[in-house]
């Protein structure tokens, strides 16, 4: 997320269809990541190098730290990053 001034919708693909159509929201809260589970069928999980995986509960605004990698389902992941 470069600017949180402007919210858009971004498709992903999802071959095996494990990624409702409305899955998480991403947005930015001053310094901060914060993803969203939309209610999705398979849910978003949270994982940080070398400590286990963490499912989002639907609803409930969740921060994602530095180098968390966030998995959508299907293969298809991004990891919070700083810039410089």
């Amino acid at each position: 997320v470069t600017n949180p001034e402007l919210p858009r919708l971004v498709t992903v693909p999802s071959p095996n269809q494990d990624i409702s159509r409305t899955h998480a929201e991403v947005r930015t809260e001053g310094e901060h990541v914060v993803v969203t589970d939309l209610d999705s069928t398979n849910g978003v999980h949270v994982s940080r190098p070398g400590q286990g995986v963490r499912r989002l509960h639907p609803g409930e605004p969740s921060v994602v730290g530095t180098d968390e990698v966030v998995d959508l389902g299907d293969g298809v992941t991004f990891t919070v990053e700083r810039s410089a």
